[in-house]
């Protein structure tokens, strides 16, 4: 069972982890949130990382890969305002402004008016001179905006956040409908990366596009939502369990705000072949070879349990019942058991990329992108957190 005191301490002393090891420069937020702390000491995929993620300064034994990714921001706003609430203190709800207007008013990281590039999409801010949209990021850029603005609405009056998060789901609904299923190979407009058959990028997607229709209404919403789902169901059984993870969290999405039983259904699907998969130790088996190491005794905690944490967290909320609960509650009891507590300021009170179950430490190997010795702020961390301050609130994605 897990005990108020428990997740108190966790949420703060991850709030202490971006406060003090940083990931944040300054630790205000109002430069933003680095994407994570490297670990360079036997790091086999190191040099990759630095070709690949170029801006990046060296502190010793680890570096903090200092480029800035609008979505990673957002989770870590939406963090520290949940954090302001459950522990009243006024400098996490600072942070959390302070990192808003970072990104509306500083960052340069979304589109306004090049024509070139969709109107209202995020992308990345580093010196690769690209334009790179992911379906994925720009989802929690649609998302996190939208929950925010009716949890702290004067953040919306100042930043215009739900205006501009539904900009930007018009154009990733245009874009999705040009790419998915198969992509429209001569329409130069439709730029985004992201391989929508897999859940990664394609439910995330659907969960922007229910926060959407929420605000909306608009049909074009539900039918993209329903045209994956259509997909979905016909390809259920060849995604990994991190695959099975994103779909609980975008699909239980859309099935709370379009109340569609079908949908709960598909959500229903993917977390019972998490619950399946759930080892005694509350780790669901790291299977996502694209950007992690695999195996049965390692936890990802970039691409696997945090999500299914995360997502299971969704689906309780939605359908009250208990084998989610039980499961969600598993996994974040592993995760509580193992949040880091060495005294190194740059490693206290963080969640690492993998845990070794066999070795019973941080391990597992590298990869460029997951692994062990990459640290998350979005993705891994704040999404961890922001379970915790949910719970603490009574709070989900969908009962703001």
């Amino acid at each position: 069972m897990l005990q108020r005191k428990e997740l108190e301490e966790s949420l703060k002393a991850n709030i202490q982890w971006f406060e003090n090891s940083g990931i944040m420069d300054p630790n205000d937020g109002a430069w933003g949130v680095g994407e994570r702390v490297v670990l360079t000491e036997s790091n086999t995929a190191l040099k990759k990382i630095y070709e690949t993620f170029p801006a990046w300064v060296l502190h010793g034994d680890f570096s903090i890969i200092e480029h800035r990714r609008p979505d990673c921001c957002f989770e870590t706003a939406l963090l520290f305002l949940l954090a302001h609430k459950v522990f009243g203190a006024e400098k996490y709800y600072r942070t959390a402004e302070n990192i808003l207007r970072y990104l509306y008013r500083r960052s340069g990281m979304r589109n306004t008016r090049h024509e070139g590039c969709p109107q209202g999409a995020w992308r990345w801010s580093h010196e690769q001179w690209h334009q790179v949209i992911y379906f994925d990021d720009n989802a929690w850029n649609c998302m996190i905006p939208l929950l925010i603005a009716r949890i702290a609405p004067e953040f919306d009056a100042e930043f215009d956040l739900a205006a501009s998060s539904m900009q930007l789901a018009s154009v990733m609904e245009e874009a999705f409908r040009h790419q998915f299923p198969e992509v429209e190979k001569n329409d130069a407009r439709f730029i985004w990366q992201g391989e929508l058959k897999s859940p990664h990028w394609g439910a995330l997607a659907c969960g922007a596009f229910a926060f959407a229709w929420r605000e909306s209404g608009d049909e074009k919403y539900r039918q993209a939502i329903m045209n994956y789902n259509a997909w979905l169901e016909a390809a259920r059984d060849s995604f990994t369990t991190s695959e099975h993870a994103y779909i609980v969290i975008g699909i239980s999405l859309a099935a709370a705000f379009l109340q569609d039983k079908r949908l709960e259904n598909t959500a229903r699907y993917s977390a019972d072949r998490l619950v399946a998969a759930q080892l005694p130790s509350g780790s669901i088996p790291s299977e996502w070879c694209r950007e992690a190491p695999v195996g049965e005794h390692l936890v990802d905690i970039i691409y696997t349990q945090n999500w299914a944490v995360f997502g299971l967290h969704i689906l309780y909320a939605l359908t009250h019942d208990e084998r989610y609960l039980g499961a969600y509650r598993k996994a974040l009891e592993l995760l509580l058991r193992i949040q880091d507590k060495s005294p190194e300021t740059h490693l206290y009170g963080c969640w690492r990329g993998m845990y070794d179950l066999k070795l019973k430490s941080w391990g597992g190997g590298n990869r460029y992108e997951g692994g062990a010795d990459s640290i998350y702020s979005g993705w891994t961390n704040a999404p961890i957190a922001t379970v915790i301050a949910f719970e603490l609130e009574k709070l989900s994605m969908i009962y703001p």
